[in-house]
């Protein structure tokens, strides 16, 4: 078992670089640019020019520079700061992981809700018409991206009951709607 895991382990590192790398290089590839949206959108950019903003984050570096000064500060354990809010990207992180957790668990429970009845279902009537449905169910439920119920779960109960979906962390995803008091 120790083997297995230190394998598992070892094939992380790999597996971590080129995720970063990938996610890295597409980003300075897509179009558009950072600088302009800072000249445009943010107060951090008043009374700044391109090339002092550019020499700022490093952006007038090789690529291959700006990935290897980024990755070294990411294995200390700094992220850098937000472009937009001038904070430590790590405590923005840190901030967010409790509700990350929350969706994480309920989105467990749920699919645990669906998945053992299911489950049991199958097992106990194996080859039959209801077996091959439900597997069949489970399949097509596997292949739709997660993002897409996630927007139906948001968006139904604002046409059904004319609430809106909460923009503040709380408890609550789903909230009344102010709309109608106007």
């Amino acid at each position: 078992m120790l083997p297995y895991v230190s394998r598992r382990l070892l094939a992380l590192i790999p597996t971590l670089f080129f995720a970063s790398l990938i996610v890295f290089v597409t980003v300075r590839l897509i179009p558009g640019n950072v600088i302009d949206l800072m000249l445009s959108q943010n107060d951090i950019a008043v009374g700044k020019d391109r090339a002092q903003l550019e020499a700022a984050l490093g952006l007038d570096r090789p690529m291959y520079s700006q990935y290897a000064r980024w990755a070294g500060a990411a294995l200390r354990g700094d992220l850098g700061r937000s472009l937009w809010q001038n904070t430590p990207v790590t405590t923005q992180l840190l901030e967010r992981l409790p509700v990350t957790f929350e969706l994480g668990l309920l989105a467990l429970i749920v699919a645990l809700c669906v998945a053992l009845p299911i489950g049991v279902y199958s097992a106990i009537r194996q080859d039959s018409a209801g077996d091959y449905l439900t597997r069949s169910f489970s399949i097509l439920m596997l292949a739709v991206p997660s993002f897409w119920p996630g927007t139906l779960v948001m968006v139904f109960p604002s046409i059904w009951w004319g609430g809106r979906p909460s923009s503040a962390t709380s408890h609550s995803v789903w909230s009344p709607s102010r709309a109608s008091a106007r």
